[in-house]
């Protein structure tokens, strides 16, 4: 007599994904007749996601307000990861089973962002906790308005997904949720093609140029790239404001680099490695004042991948002198943050208003006067993101190019 095993169905999953998270605070938010449950709060910090297709934004909507109360069935949830030296991934994201199908739907958002950014954005939060909300096609700039649909979420920080998942106690919806969050994670550049975007012409823009004075990032440098093909202007501007839905790792950086050759940046960062010599002129653990007015590359560039045409990555440069980095960065301080202004030239040859992206790059000062003597920048760290090294290489090969 032969048996016969049969093994349980596979899981199934439908995954809902938008790369625009935004991190903000339930300030002076309206309840608007909502249950307490969704009421915000001063002290409630949001992790805001936005869907421009408006049938998905209202398939989720439906799912985050009859979210079950079964944590086996239903959860929310707000995921903070280490991403390498000084950078941290934030995923929120709501995950319920159907009973009929029996299959998650999982509905998450990323950011990729300077630890020193999340770290801000949680120190708002208070008593009232944290919550994710979401927004459709009417319009992203009312997502921290008076009028948005959000849910209570728990905040986690894990060291690793492994640190995540381990628990065997963990409830199903959870489960779930984290899963969709780990299948997200692209762990190599090298998976898919890379299609580099080289704007015409690129400029520092002294901070508060195209934004309304309450604007957060008003106070910050920009970095502008400007097209002078219409078409790549709005390829690029679509890509940013109404990310496909199979789009991952989102990351902006400008890099501040000496006028050197790569071989020469390379010895610099031997050196600064081996630490401080008995010929060094400066005390370990402390920054030069000296700042001659060298010669400078800023490099600005951002990356994303779709699953479906692989790697774009849009970079420019500008060569300028170190004093002048200064007063862009305003205080010469190189823990900054530069907001992207995106630009195209019109048929009389004059550049129209810049476009302010809500996307906010970091900044990562590489002049020799800048770097602390016992903590040398290390720009490829053994455990930073993909995105992070695709965009620095690129950089690095940019500003050499410079140099011929």
């Amino acid at each position: 007599m032969n048996e016969t095993t049969t093994s349980a169905p596979a899981t199934a999953y439908d995954d809902i994904t938008t790369n625009v998270l935004s991190l903000g605070t339930g300030k002076g938010a309206a309840a608007i007749g909502r249950p307490a449950r969704w009421a915000p709060a001063p002290g409630l910090v949001i992790a805001g996601l936005f869907f421009n297709d408006r049938n998905v934004f209202r398939r989720v909507e439906r799912g985050l307000t009859h979210l079950p109360s079964d944590p086996n069935r239903g959860a929310a949830e707000v995921v903070i990861l280490p991403a390498g030296p000084e950078l941290a991934r934030v995923s929120a994201g709501i995950a319920w089973l159907d009973p009929e199908s029996g299959a998650w739907t999982v509905v998450h958002g990323e950011s990729l962002a300077p630890r020193m950014d999340i770290d801000l954005w949680l120190s708002e939060r208070g008593e009232a906790g944290a919550a994710i909300a979401i927004d459709g096609p009417r319009g992203l700039s009312r997502l921290f308005g008076e009028k948005f649909t959000a849910i209570r979420a728990p905040i986690t920080e894990a060291a690793s997904f492994d640190d995540l998942l381990d628990d065997p106690t963990l409830p199903d919806a959870l489960r779930a949720l984290r899963e969709g969050i780990r299948r997200r994670r692209v762990t190599r550049v090298d998976e898919a093609e890379t299609r580099t975007i080289t704007p015409q012409s690129t400029s520092l823009n002294e901070p508060g140029s195209g934004l309304t004075p309450d604007d957060p990032a008003v106070a910050l440098p920009q970095f502008r790239f400007v097209f002078t093909e219409a078409e790549e202007f709005k390829r690029v501007r679509a890509a940013l404001e109404e990310p496909a839905p199979d789009t991952h790792d989102l990351y902006g950086e400008a890099l501040i680099l000496p006028a050197m050759s790569n071989e020469q940046r390379a010895m610099r960062y031997e050196e600064q490695a081996a630490g401080p010599t008995q010929h060094s002129s400066r005390p370990e653990g402390t920054r030069s004042t000296q700042s001659s007015d060298s010669e400078v590359v800023v490099v600005g560039a951002m990356a994303w991948r779709r699953v479906a045409t692989g790697w774009t990555l849009v970079i420019g440069r500008v060569r300028t002198q170190s004093s002048l980095v200064d007063r862009w960065l305003d205080d010469g301080d190189g823990d900054q943050r530069t907001r992207v202004l995106l630009a195209t030239v019109n048929k009389r040859g004059s550049t129209e208003q810049p476009v302010a992206i809500d996307l906010l790059c970091r900044v990562t000062d590489l002049r020799p006067e800048m770097q602390d003597a016992d903590e040398p920048f290390v720009p490829f760290a053994p455990d930073q993101e993909p995105v992070v090294t695709l965009v620095r290489t690129a950089a690095f090969r940019l500003a050499e190019a410079s140099n011929e």
